[in-house]
């Protein structure tokens, strides 16, 4: 039986930690040496039977002689920078060359699997083959690894000698294809080029055209010059208009005079002028003379012959308005027709200039086609003679190697064992974490300083409503359950300080996590040793009276705090639990109220001088402070944990708020742990080995003696 753990000291939770796997690895340690040697023996075997590999090396140098070549952009290697080695690195890993170099391998010496006709000899090469660059030089480092020393140093000799003349054949094809295809474009370019200038001479012959570009801009400027002839006109026009509506408005020749356009007239001005004298002498003679004297008939003579010459001056300027606008309106139909006439003009020359420099962009593209073209076919002649020459020099031939590089037998065996540990530390530590439920919630509670004193099993309750507690139930399952009721019912009994608590108080974290049904058969198994009284706390929601087939409205607790029923009344005789049994009774309205009351804490020691044991139901502490109003009378909480509901994080979590309340709490009791049925003859043994009920009997005899 697990004693009373000590609180919990100001340690640090690692080293708790670390101790509880120490202890988990300890228990499991003969596993973890089996999974060990296991893992070590057959990576041991595996790598003895691994043969030996031999590594042959050789060196390349790519001469940088053609660097200031103009061309070595067109050349893979034949520059002095890393592009160039990268190139021949490229080529060197290629798949192509890999089956140049097979092809060219005795027929005794195959790299792949035996008699496979040289089909895996070209994977076989690229697996071993690897290709280096020197930093800061054009060198290459070749090496090939194989299990035979010899085939390795013949192949990277091979592969050297090959890649010169590889390189070399594949640069010659390149440059004869691309001096054929050059020179069938470059005749290509220079028929289209012909066609393109026979077809500008035909459209120039075709349109007559000299010099494009000056018959557009010479049909621009007559354009522009008729626009600006018809704005004049145009003013002119508007001017002899105002002019002529003057002249129409006028009444009388004397007006028409006054018109400031004709009175500036020179002629006009002159005869006014000398009708106006005249009119100034006649005036004068009107005052000496009287109508019938001879210089009065002559003045007024000489007035009418000078307005019939006003008259006749200002009517043949006015016919000479009207005619000049006539001529006006003719000369601006003359050219407005001739702009049209120009526009059209314009319009046609634009058009033709559009076309002829379409004929000659053809040209000039021909032209350029024609120039790249024979540039690339003297870059490919060019070519042809630089790639006569090879660019690639053995500097280091490759020998046989006489010391293996692998496998790293020690190394391996190593790394095996290593592996081999931590995979079985890994395995031990997931069975552990994964299979033993109880164990984890176990060392929660320890490390918190309280104690778990029992786990029950889940059942599936069997009967028409499966929210009442479990009272009585058949099968496996249920006497299985019983077992594990009368396992907590002993740990308590030989518990130091429980055994001597007749109170026991049971609470929950949350609702419906089964402590009435706990309740009922620990009340069930404590009433086959002792005398045991069950009190339904929970004022809220009350459920005893109800599973046990009782009103669940009958006199009960609240009834007895309040005085209105006797013990007798509100307490009953359970059969099925061989035990009396208080109700909740009527539900008040405030039921802290009641639990609160001095009189509870009467009733319950008064009772704990009556039965040998008072079993009290309270409701879920972290739902409302009931719980806690019990714990003061009671001294202590026994926690029932629904492992299904309060998952490991918020077990932890909600014990340390538990802590931080103050509220002592006397055990824990797991719910619903996953059933094993396996666990019913280990509970069989374990039982077998405690105190019998007679036992346990006489002990408290004893005791109370």
């Amino acid at each position: 039986m697990d004693q009373q753990l000590p609180q919990r000291q100001g340690q640090n939770n690692d080293v708790i930690e670390l101790s509880v796997i120490l202890a988990i690895l300890s228990a499991r340690r003969w596993l973890i040496m089996l999974i060990t040697a296991l893992v070590f023996g057959v990576v041991t075997a595996l790598v003895a039977q691994l043969p030996s590999m031999f590594r042959a090396s050789t060196t390349l140098m790519v001469k940088g002689v053609l660097a200031s070549n103009p061309l070595q952009s067109l050349l893979p290697g034949v520059g002095s920078d890393n592009d160039g080695l990268d190139t021949q690195i490229k080529l060197l890993t290629s798949a192509q060359f890999a089956r140049d170099v097979v092809s060219q391998l005795p027929d005794d010496l195959q790299l792949g699997l035996p008699d496979d006709l040289r089909r895996d000899d070209a994977q076989a090469l690229l697996a071993g083959l690897t290709v280096i660059s020197v930093p800061k030089t054009t060198l290459l480092e070749i090496s090939f690894v194989h299990y035979n020393p010899y085939i390795a140093s013949e192949v990277v000799n091979l592969v050297a000698s090959r890649f010169m003349a590889y390189q070399t054949g594949l640069m010659q094809q390149h440059s004869h294809q691309a001096s054929d295809l050059l020179r069938q474009q470059l005749e290509q370019a220079k028929i289209q080029l012909a066609q393109a200038e026979e077809r500008l001479a035909k459209f120039r012959q075709q349109h007559h055209i000299i010099d494009i570009n000056s018959d557009v801009e010479l049909a621009r400027q007559e354009i522009v010059q008729l626009a600006l002839e018809k704005r004049e006109l145009n003013r002119q026009l508007r001017e002899l208009d105002v002019l002529l509506q003057k002249v129409s408005q006028a009444q009388d020749y004397l007006q028409l005079s006054s018109v400031p356009e004709l009175r500036s007239v020179p002629s006009i001005a002159a005869l006014q002028q000398q009708l106006s004298m005249l009119q100034a002498e006649f005036a004068q003679l009107k005052l000496s003379y009287l109508a019938k004297h001879p210089r009065y008939i002559a003045a007024e003579k000489k007035i009418e012959v000078a307005t019939g010459q006003l008259k006749a001056e200002v009517d043949k300027l006015t016919g000479n308005f009207s005619t000049r606008h006539t001529e006006l309106q003719q000369l601006l139909q003359q050219t407005e027709q001739r702009a049209i006439v120009a526009n059209q003009k314009l319009e046609s020359l634009v058009g033709v200039a559009q076309h002829h420099k379409k004929h000659e962009a053809d040209i000039q593209a021909s032209l350029a086609l024609l120039t790249t073209l024979s540039d690339k076919l003297k870059e490919s002649q060019l070519l042809k003679d630089i790639n006569k020459s090879s660019s690639i020099i053995v500097v280091d031939p490759a020998n046989v190697p006489s010391q293996p590089i692998g496998p790293k037998r020690l190394l391996l065996s190593v790394a095996a064992f290593l592996i081999g540990f931590i995979g079985a530390v890994f395995l031990v530590l997931c069975l552990h974490f994964f299979a033993d439920v109880t164990a984890k919630y176990r060392q929660i509670a320890a490390r918190f300083g309280f104690k778990l004193i029992g786990v029950v099993p889940q059942i599936r309750v069997k009967g028409i409503d499966k929210n009442l507690p479990v009272v009585q139930q058949s099968g496996k399952q249920y006497t299985l359950y019983q077992e594990y009721i009368r396992s907590i019912r002993t740990n308590i009994l030989l518990d130091k300080k429980l055994c001597q608590q007749k109170l026991l108080a049971f609470t929950s974290i949350a609702p419906n996590e089964g402590k009435s049904s706990i309740c009922l058969q620990l009340a069930k198994s404590f009433s086959e040793l002792e005398r045991v009284i069950v009190i339904d706390a929970d004022l809220r929601f009350p459920a005893l009276a109800e599973a046990l087939g009782e009103n669940p409205h009958r006199p009960g607790l609240t009834n007895l705090l309040a005085k209105t029923h006797s013990f007798e009344q509100c307490v009953f005789y359970s059969k099925e639990l061989n035990a009396d049994v208080l109700p909740s009774g009527i539900r008040p309205m405030n039921p802290l109220l009641f639990l609160s009351m001095p009189r509870f804490d009467a009733i319950l020691k008064v009772l704990a001088k009556k039965y040998d044991r008072v079993i009290i139901e309270c409701p879920p502490i972290l739902s409302v402070s009931d719980a806690m109003v019990v714990a003061k009378s009671v001294g202590q909480l026994e926690l029932v944990v629904d492992v299904k509901k309060t998952p490991l994080v918020d077990f932890a979590r909600k014990l340390e708020l538990l802590e931080q309340s103050g509220v002592a709490l006397g055990g824990i009791i797991l719910n619903r742990v996953k059933n094993d049925t396996s666990n019913y003859y280990a509970t069989a043994a374990t039982r077998a080995k405690q105190p019998s009920a007679l036992q346990l009997m006489l002990q408290n005899n004893l005791k109370r003696a």
